[in-house]
């Protein structure tokens, strides 16, 4: 490698004869004990690198650089550790030159080949005592020893020379300790996993060929997942500079960014970068790279041209995708907070123009199910999402959980719920089965049960992942799939309760991992009708909320009867094949319309029809926009004159919050929107959307007022200021 000129000059005084540094014979032992013992932080390390790169230099300068080495790791039968190279060779005179004369070397005027320094080739030294040279050139091997001697300077010895039909090249051979096998077959693991032609690994039958698993790629650099074998991963560093097949840490507060420091987050990534031999200075250990401003500029040079590569890659995949589906998944890639390997510096460089795909933005990697109401979200389909979760002291299962988001993912299925039995058997093979109905394994997979108003969502977020039917997959035995466990006798336990079709209610049980837990089996009377809703698999089928599950469904109805004083008892559960007989029976109600019927009824009968309508309108006006101003008025009413437009209407404000029917109207709003019926209300005290509104018009200024000294940072002074500009706006303008 071509060492960069120093282009200094230098002025020196006349009246002092300069004088060249030097080492003196006496000085030789300790100047080469320091190169030896102290120049690699990393001996075993140091080996495996220094030998291999000057295989692969060998292999460069006779025109085999496609051709890989060979290295034989250490064994519990053979403790040597083995460089081969098919090069040119060394003659005699050769090894005397290049392994006897620290900083000596012939590739200081190429930029084809890695070593320069020109202390690689005595790296062995830190590591032992000795270790060989064997040099095959024009048919015949020769041998050579370098040892430490006792004058501490070393020495190489010829032992003999024999012919051979051997191909030319050079091998090194360096024993090694016992205990060290683990080690340089670990070391040797990190390191050649950078190398682009990977070495023949001889030796050790456990050592594995790393390679790197690659989740965004430009030109010349690739974004990968850690890896704990890396050679550099017990210092934590991310980024890796590959010049010349040997990987350097690169540390990015070493760097001086200047005004590029933005830059800096794309080298806090795990990322590899390719750079030619000769763009970066190398440490004398070649274990770090050297910061001179010739470094830097190429650091930063290459960082900004990833920055624009992947802009250029995301653009297009955003704009040129055929499907939104295929965008949130880019999206994803690009934007995943939580993962070592994500390019999220991109969400601060990228327009919000360009995450668009057919004219509508991204904003998300999901699709969210839920439509935002007055009160909160609603779930406008329901979303069940499975996938494989451990149950203690067993093998993974297929279990599900509501969701109200639908995540864009390769390894997602979607299924559409277009029948009502049978889920588990076809469901749970996309999860556990390679060889499944769609050709492999999925992490997860979303089953959708579309309601009214499915297909409109479906169009307005443009919802276009690949779906397939729950009716088109085939069913799989639960015994096939390890699901039905055996009993002492060796035949298959089944739970009886698989058998059974009506359900009684436990609601004293608060947690169950086992959903069947919640239902015991009951007999009924059909003619004498009662109260019902149907489960599948032990799961309410009729849950609009997407964050339910059994626990919270039981939960929901025992409070809704504590509240409209019904009879919780009277509720059963029916499985969905014997669901039809309660639906066509007039005797019989679901849990839902029965609880509803009633919540009308309560309203009546209590006469807080005004309150809740009160209270329901308090929470529009707030909600509707800038609403810690809006409840602020009612802080500052008391020191507001009396004829105040604004201190009217923080009192009308007031009267409709009512802090007291809180805990009722939290539980009627949660009964109504379980039921999905909407309550039946009356005309508003006041009108206090309008009130805000002309409230608004007429104090402007108090909408100026930074939000914190509403909140957190809200004093007295504060509120007096705001005040004296209520009754100054009062007294100028009148009411």
């Amino acid at each position: 490698m071509i060492i960069q000129e120093n282009k200094s000059t230098l002025k020196q005084s006349q009246a002092f004869q300069s004088v060249s540094f030097g080492i003196k014979r006496e000085g030789l032992a300790h100047i080469f004990n320091v190169l030896r013992n102290q120049l690699y932080s990393d001996k075993v390390l140091a080996v495996i690198r220094e030998y291999s790169a000057n295989a692969i230099d060998a292999h460069v300068e006779s025109g085999k650089k496609d051709r890989p080495i060979v290295v034989t790791l250490p064994n519990p039968l053979n403790l040597a550790f083995k460089v081969r190279d098919f090069g040119l060779g060394l003659s005699e005179q050769q090894v005397r030159d290049i392994y006897a004369n620290y900083g000596e070397s012939t590739k200081r005027g190429t930029n084809e080949q890695i070593g320069q320094l020109g202390l690689g080739s005595k790296s062995a030294f830190a590591y032992g005592e000795n270790f060989l040279i064997r040099s095959f050139q024009n048919g015949i091997v020769s041998l050579y020893n370098a040892f430490i001697d006792p004058s501490q300077i070393g020495q190489i010895a010829k032992l003999h020379s024999n012919f051979t039909d051997e191909e030319d090249g050079i091998e090194i051979e360096i024993p090694v300790n016992e205990r060290d096998i683990y080690t340089f077959k670990t070391k040797a693991e990190g390191l050649f996993k950078y190398f682009k032609i990977k070495p023949i690994v001889n030796g050790n039958n456990e050592y594995i060929a790393k390679s790197e698993r690659v989740f965004f790629a430009g030109s010349d650099f690739r974004f990968v997942d850690s890896e704990s074998s890396s050679v550099f991963a017990k210092h934590g560093v991310v980024a890796v500079a590959l010049m010349g097949n040997i990987a350097y840490p690169i540390t990015p507060d070493a760097i001086n960014w200047g005004e590029e420091v933005e830059l800096k987050k794309i080298l806090q990534r795990q990322i590899v970068i390719d750079f030619n031999i000769g763009d970066l200075e190398v440490s004398a250990s070649r274990e770090a790279l050297q910061y001179t401003p010739h470094t830097q500029k190429n650091i930063i040079a290459k960082a900004k041209s990833i920055k624009e590569e992947c802009l250029a890659e995301v653009r297009s995949k955003l704009t040129k995708g055929s499907s939104m589906y295929e965008a949130k998944i880019v999206y994803n890639n690009i934007f995943d907070y939580y993962s070592g390997y994500s390019l999220n510096f991109l969400s601060g460089i990228l327009k919000k123009d360009d995450l668009k795909f057919k004219g509508k933005e991204i904003t998300s990697g999901t699709w969210d199910v839920r439509k935002k109401g007055v009160d909160g979200y609603h779930a406008l389909v329901q979303i069940f999402k499975v996938k494989q979760s451990r149950r203690y002291g067993s093998k993974d299962k297929v279990s599900g959980d509501w969701t109200s988001l639908i995540d864009a993912a390769k390894d997602a299925a979607y299924v559409i719920k277009d029948i009502k039995s049978s889920i588990l058997t076809r469901i749970a093979p996309l999860c556990e089965l390679d060889n499944n109905h769609l050709g492999r394994k999925f992490k997860n997979v979303f089953l959708i049960e579309p309601k009214e108003g499915f297909d409109q969502w479906a169009k307005d977020n443009q919802f276009d992942a690949p779906t397939v039917k729950l009716s088109e997959l085939p069913k799989v035995s639960l015994k096939d799939l390890g699901y039905v466990t055996k009993s002492s006798d060796g035949t298959a336990a089944v739970n009886e309760k698989h058998n059974v079709q009506v359900f009684s209610v436990n609601y004293q049980t608060n947690y169950a991992s086992i959903k069947s837990d919640y239902f015991t089996p009951v007999e009924v009377d059909m003619n004498a009708g009662g109260v019902w809703f149907e489960i599948d698999r032990f799961v309410p089928t009729d849950d609009p909320n997407s964050y339910g599950s059994t626990a919270s469904y039981i939960k929901t109805i025992a409070s809704a009867c504590t509240l409209l004083g019904l009879d919780k008892e009277k509720v059963i559960a029916v499985k969905v094949s014997n669901s039809e007989e309660f639906k066509s029976n007039k005797n019989w109600k679901t849990v839902k319309q029965w609880i509803s019927e009633n919540l009308q009824k309560y309203l009546d009968t209590q006469k807080i029809e005004q309150k809740f309508s009160d209270k329901q309108e308090y929470l529009k006006t707030i909600n509707k926009d800038t609403g810690a101003y809006c409840v602020h008025t009612i802080k500052i009413a008391g020191i507001i004159n009396d004829n105040s437009e604004m201190k009217t209407f923080a009192n009308h404000l007031n009267q409709m919050k009512n802090d007291k029917f809180d805990s009722f109207y939290d539980k009627i709003k949660n009964i109504s929107d379980w039921t999905n019926v909407e309550i039946k209300t009356i005309k508003p005290t006041h009108d206090i959307m309008t009130e805000w509104k002309n409230v608004k018009a007429k104090y402007p200024m108090y909408m100026m007022v930074e939000g914190y000294k509403l909140g957190w940072s809200n004093n007295d002074a504060t509120n007096k200021a705001i005040a004296d500009y209520i009754n100054m706006v009062d007294a100028t303008v009148g009411k």
